[in-house]
């Protein structure tokens, strides 16, 4: 399915039935901002707008909440993933504000966790023990699901742009799951 979405971009990924609070800190991701909640639109969220590679696949998200701190006045946004995409194309449109037609991606298959996997799933449970702003975000974890541990940890590691991208726009959530469990082994 082709979509057109206003883009925002942002240091973060956000993956499918992810939960996200972004800081909006430029003029230009206000006006974004602004724009799609004026339109009731859904925003299209890419790493990098400067790299091919990171504005090449983003989610399609919708704003839950909104806030902003007492502290630095900077505005809040938390959002939901839906879908991830390929951008087919971007420009900007008269209120300089950049537009995407994308490309929705197939969803990843769901896939209960094996147990040479369970690795992922305790290392997880470990950080949300030990976060609980990152377990607020999540009301019903699916530790049992390999497909949404595997984009839960894509948002939480600080991989290459690169990497992340090449792994979100594989057809299901093993080359990820492989990825990951290769990494968990490897002395740090």
């Amino acid at each position: 399915m082709t979509t057109t979405l206003p883009i925002l971009f942002n240091n973060r990924h956000i993956l499918p039935s992810g939960r996200l609070p972004l800081r909006i800190i430029t003029n230009t991701q206000i006006e974004t901002v602004t724009y799609a909640m004026r339109n009731e639109l859904d925003i299209g969220v890419c790493m990098d707008e400067t790299n091919i590679i990171g504005a090449g696949i983003g989610t399609r998200v919708f704003i839950e909440d909104f806030n902003t701190s007492k502290e630095d006045g900077i505005l809040t946004i938390t959002v939901c993933g839906h879908d991830s995409f390929i951008v087919e194309s971007m420009q900007e449109n008269d209120k300089n504000i950049v537009i995407a037609n994308c490309q929705t991606l197939p969803e990843w298959p769901e896939q209960k966790v094996s147990h040479d996997a369970e690795p992922l799933a305790e290392r997880l449970q470990s950080m949300f023990e030990r976060y609980p702003e990152l377990c607020s975000l999540h009301q019903r974890p699916h530790f049992d699901s390999l497909t949404w541990l595997c984009q839960r940890w894509l948002e939480l590691l600080p991989l290459p742009a690169s990497e992340k991208q090449v792994l979100m726009s594989a057809n299901s959530c093993h080359d990820t799951a492989t990825y990951l469990l290769s990494l968990m082994k490897e002395p740090h």
